[in-house]
């Protein structure tokens, strides 16, 4: 256990005299990129679409970046409300089917003499 111990030290000495800076360049710039991807996923709005610049000379153009809509939903949240209001709108026309319109009653049996049956039928051709 003793000879573990003097080994792990002397391999974490190497380490830090030897391969330190790199490592640490290593660290901040892979939290660097994990920074800048949270600000990117956070933000869930705009356009992936590259912007255009002003040209010089043309004076102050109002794009829609000055203009802000009032109300504006990222992408996950708007799909989240369509998919729960369709799900919303089927399973209230099936509720609705299921428990609140009444049932038709059954067909009465027929009756075997036809009594009511007419003696000739309405849209027969008459042949003189």
């Amino acid at each position: 256990a003793i000879l573990a111990q003097a080994t792990t030290r002397v391999y974490l000495s190497f380490l830090r005299t030897r391969r330190a800076p790199a490592m640490a360049l290593l660290l901040l710039r892979s939290r660097q990129r994990a920074a800048a991807a949270v600000r990117v996923a956070a933000r869930g709005y705009g356009t992936s679409l590259p912007i255009p610049n002003v040209l010089a000379g043309t004076g102050t153009i109002f794009h829609s970046r000055m203009q802000t809509p009032k109300y504006s939903l990222s992408n996950p949240k708007w799909f989240a409300i369509f998919f729960a209001m369709n799900l919303g709108v089927y399973f209230g026309h099936y509720f609705y089917l299921r428990f609140m319109m009444r049932q038709n009653p059954p067909n009465p049996p027929r009756d075997p003499a036809n009594t009511g049956a007419p003696e000739k039928h309405m849209h027969t051709v008459e042949d003189e």
